[in-house]
């Protein structure tokens, strides 16, 4: 008992250590966004030439926080760096404190779930907000360059059209095409503007759009059929991944119900007769052949949704 206080204590200190530590960094955050908006202003030259020298490549913590804030921008989730460690460092205290004091498992056990099981769950959650927000804009998309290749028609510059498709669209391709749209007004290049929309999603659709745009405008091409004919494109692919998403339906339910089928079979014994199956988590080699079980489950499901999904 005396050690599982102890460790409790040292994991509190930890975590108010952590706190404090995101308390400096947010302050850090904030700076760096004031000497940002210092160095739009022309008459603080030099407190832009300071911020320049600087402004340098940093490793270590600084480099997490900014591939955490990388990250965050590919999503649509209203949450920034700062608080998204504080809620992952709650949940660790949290975890820690119910496996401990509740569940009465070791503490050297319990701190690695305690570590692992918020991180992981925080890193799947990005993960899946990434690729909604993706498949959304996605979606989305075709239309939008309708709009704006009938701003071009009309005879509107590029910043204009992307007004245009501002002021017509919603979700996330008015919020991307938004941030284009200011940034070119405040004097960022057209090649950098879409460069920028590529790094936050970076799809074969975006990545065709940024380069034929770009071209298009320095070669002075034919803008306007360029973007039909690239809606049109996408269109197509959308209802060829439809297509495979049905063709391959089978395969998917095939795998939710073996995958479910275990577990279903697990619970009803459970229920009719829970002494049947207590030597699989109370003895040390049901405990071993229990984590094989889960394992090769685990696995069937990946190799089974890997073949059952069609990169189109």
């Amino acid at each position: 008992m005396t050690l599982t206080l102890a460790l409790f204590a040292a994991l509190s200190a930890v975590f108010i250590g952590l706190v404090l530590a995101l308390l400096v960094l947010a302050d850090r955050q904030r700076r760096r966004h004031v000497a940002r908006l210092m160095r739009l202003r022309p008459d603080k030259p030099e407190a832009a030439v300071a911020t320049k020298r600087k402004a340098r490549p940093t490793y270590g913590q600084a480099g997490i926080i900014r591939f955490i804030e990388r990250q965050l921008v590919q999503t649509n989730l209203r949450v920034n760096v700062v608080e998204l460690l504080v809620q992952v460092s709650l949940g660790i205290l949290a975890l820690y404190s119910i496996l401990v004091l509740l569940a009465g498992m070791t503490p050297l056990l319990a701190i690695a779930l305690a570590v692992i099981v918020p991180l992981g769950a925080a890193a799947l959650f990005i993960r899946v907000a990434k690729t909604r927000y993706r498949a959304a804009f996605t979606e989305q998309l075709p239309e939008a360059l309708d709009v704006f290749a009938r701003g071009l028609r009309a005879g509107r510059p590029i910043s204009d059209s992307l007004g245009i498709v501002v002021d017509t669209s919603k979700g996330p391709v008015q919020r991307e095409f938004s941030r284009c749209r200011d940034e070119m007004c405040m004097g960022t290049t057209l090649p950098d503007t879409l460069a920028g929309l590529e790094a936050r999603i970076p799809t074969a659709e975006i990545s065709f759009f940024s380069v034929a745009t770009s071209l298009q405008a320095e070669t002075g091409g034919n803008l306007i059929e360029t973007m039909e004919a690239l809606a049109n494109q996408l269109r197509e692919r959308r209802k060829l991944r439809k297509k495979a998403r049905a063709l391959s339906s089978e395969a998917r339910a095939s795998a939710a119900i073996l995958a479910a089928l275990p577990f279903a079979v697990g619970l009803s014994v459970a229920f009719l007769n829970g002494a049947y199956l207590a030597p699989l988590y109370t003895d040390p080699r049901g405990q071993i052949m229990s984590g094989i079980a889960v394992s090769s489950i685990a696995l069937g499901m990946f190799m089974m949704t890997r073949m059952g999904k069609l990169d189109v």
